[in-house]
């Protein structure tokens, strides 16, 4: 029991550093707050598991256990099928490229938008015929829309012809995303279009799924994470993955 004690502590303390840590370095998300969500109540477990052996505590105990367990559990399946999804496309031979939008500070980019484009420029030069659709609308703290920072940043950054970006600003969901990229492309280039999409490795998953309730059949390309906030995206892409399913979103 006391190596449990220790056990439980120790994770406790470093769920809730990590909470305390990336809220200075990260928007605030609930990517942000799931450790301390998750570590306080392993503090407070260690701090009084050795009065939690007779009766109604010892339940509450037990109970605790088991639901960490068990969550552990799901969220090692969950990653494997992240995992897996995002070593899925060695090799794409796409028509159009959509490139999902995250947030902007006010007119740049951030760091893991950036990643996105990044990934999608180098497969952009590598394909010259495929065009990009880059989507994504305003939200709040945004002075233009994700769209169009993308658009900017492809341009100005990395040098990719204009006439190959195909803008969509409307969409506030990956669902939307989709879809309204769907019309576009299919204006383009016809509803035979072969279509791939980027977005973060943690993402590809989930978005695959979306893609498909929007009707594509579209590979997704994976770009890497920003390394700090790689187990807060990972955590709220688990809760993401759930509320989507029970929802019947994806």
């Amino acid at each position: 029991m006391k190596v449990l004690r220790i056990v439980c502590i120790l994770l406790g303390a470093i769920l809730v550093l990590d909470t305390i840590v990336v809220s200075m370095l990260s928007n605030f998300n609930l990517g942000v707050i799931l450790p301390a969500v998750l570590g306080v109540p392993l503090l407070l477990l260690g701090a009084f598991i050795h009065h939690m052996d007779h009766g109604f505590l010892a339940f509450v105990k037990w109970f605790l256990l088991g639901c960490y367990a068990l969550g552990t559990v799901y969220l090692i399946v969950l990653g494997v099928f992240m995992g897996t999804a995002a070593k899925r496309a060695d090799k794409v031979d796409a028509d159009a490229l959509i490139v999902l939008g995250a947030a902007v500070h006010g007119d740049r980019v951030t760091w893991v938008l950036s990643n996105r484009l990044d990934t999608a420029a180098d497969y952009l030069e590598a394909h010259p015929d495929a065009l990009c659709v880059v989507t994504g609308g305003q939200g709040d703290g945004e002075s233009v829309s994700e769209a169009s920072a993308m658009q900017k940043y492809l341009v100005e950054r990395k040098g990719i012809d204009p006439a190959r970006i195909l803008v969509e600003d409307r969409a506030t969901s990956t669902l939307e995303n989709f879809k309204f990229s769907k019309v576009l492309i299919e204006q383009k280039l016809g509803k035979d279009a072969r279509i791939a999409f980027v977005t973060t490795d943690f993402h590809v998953f989930r978005a695959g799924r979306v893609a498909k309730k929007a009707g594509l059949d579209a590979v997704g390309i994976a770009a890497p994470d920003v390394w700090y906030i790689k187990f807060n995206n990972y955590l709220r892409e688990c809760v993401g993955i759930t509320v989507y399913g029970l929802r019947g979103d994806m």
